[in-house]
């Protein structure tokens, strides 16, 4: 019988890092917690969701090692990824003893991995983190790169931090416990990602959906690597988002909108494909994107049945109320509205002032009142 395939994919900024693929993967961390920081204490945080699942495995593993862990708790969800969450988690690192020498591992999606890394960045004026994502959104995105932070009641990720991981451990046999709806949302993501960079990538998600919806370990694999890989090159190219990595963008501007709109109710995936929808179409009007090749996104979003329309259920949801709350997105400046839009599948438009391209409201609001409400 084979082993598992395992793939690396390094983030080459001034201090490189891996992303590890593949199935058990996580069963490594104690190996390289004590390469990376012998001696040091851990404090592995998760939320109340994944503590059920994968905390207590995971602690035994350590113990083994005689590494000295400890547990950190914190509700689950993006309504609790706020400064009052940091503040109580920094009271129990405090408490706990934890010093300089601290080790944080974040342990969860997206929520936990922004948060952790953030309190990581501030902890002690920063201290090493590693990021062990359970979400196919947070292997593919959340994850690596080093943005961190929490979002403020005026937008999402309005206050954080650029501070990289040791490493990124992305175990795919944690996937088996992801609910279906967290599945679809993640592949928003990788799709983002092949639209902003890699045509054929963009043709082979096609050919492994069927694979990628059996949670295939090969097909994850593969599109795990190549989707990371994407994001490595580009945060290595910009590692502080002052130009390139802004094509990561693409769908953010309007999803990150829709998430304040529900509540932060609204899955980051789900909220991201209507995004890219509307981005698609601006890029139609405003960076020469053909109308077949936007019309290609909207069906390859809809064959991984994510929306390509705002839910009847999200109030207040009106085209006017989502253009005054992507006002609010950090990715304006000046008071302009600025998109990652793709001119092709595989390449994003660039306007002489960057890639976060703005967008005249009347042409926003279009768009936003041309989608089913």
């Amino acid at each position: 019988m084979s082993l598992p395939e395992v793939r690396h994919v390094t983030v080459a900024v001034p201090r490189p890092y891996d992303i590890i693929i593949g199935r058990g993967v996580a069963g490594r961390l104690a190996a390289i917690l004590s390469a990376y920081a012998p001696r040091h204490r851990i404090a592995l945080i998760t939320d109340s969701t994944v503590a059920d699942l994968h905390a207590k495995s995971l602690l035994s593993s350590l113990a083994a090692s005689a590494a000295r862990a400890d547990l950190h708790v914190i509700p689950s969800g993006e309504i609790h990824k706020t400064r009052a969450t940091k503040e109580k988690l920094e009271d129990a690192l405090a408490a706990s003893g934890c010093g300089r020498d601290t080790v944080i591992v974040a342990l969860g999606g997206g929520m936990v991995t922004d948060l952790a890394g953030f309190a990581a960045a501030t902890w002690h004026r920063g201290v090493p983190w590693v990021a062990l994502p359970t979400t196919l959104l947070a292997m593919l995105d959340a994850s690596i790169g080093g943005k961190t932070g929490v979002d403020h009641p005026a937008g999402k990720n309005l206050i954080g931090a650029f501070h990289q991981p040791l490493a990124v451990l992305a175990d795919t046999s944690w996937l088996e416990t992801l609910p279906e709806d967290h599945l679809r949302a993640g592949m928003a993501e990788a799709i983002k990602a092949a639209v902003v960079r890699d045509a054929d990538l963009f043709a082979e998600l096609g050919r492994l959906r069927p694979a990628i919806e059996k949670l295939e370990d090969a097909a994850l694999t593969a599109m795990l690597s190549r989707c990371c890989g994407i994001k490595a090159q580009v945060v290595a190219a910009d590692e502080r988002e002052g130009d390139l990595r802004q094509i990561l963008n693409f769908g953010h501007t309007i999803g990150h909108a829709l998430e304040a709109i529900s509540g932060w109710t609204m899955l980051h995936g789900e909220a991201v494909s209507i995004g890219m929808v509307a981005a698609a179409r601006i890029a139609v009007r405003h960076a020469g994107l053909s109308a077949g090749e936007a019309g290609a996104i909207e069906e390859m979003l809809a064959s991984y049945g994510l929306p390509r329309s705002i839910p009847a259920s999200l109030r207040g949801a009106s085209p006017r109320a989502v253009l005054e709350a992507a006002r609010s997105d950090k990715k304006a400046r000046s008071g302009a509205l600025r998109f990652a839009l793709p001119r092709r599948i595989g390449e994003m438009a660039r306007s002489p002032e960057g890639y976060g391209i703005p967008v005249p409201e009347g042409v926003v609001l279009e768009v936003l009142e041309s989608m089913v409400w």
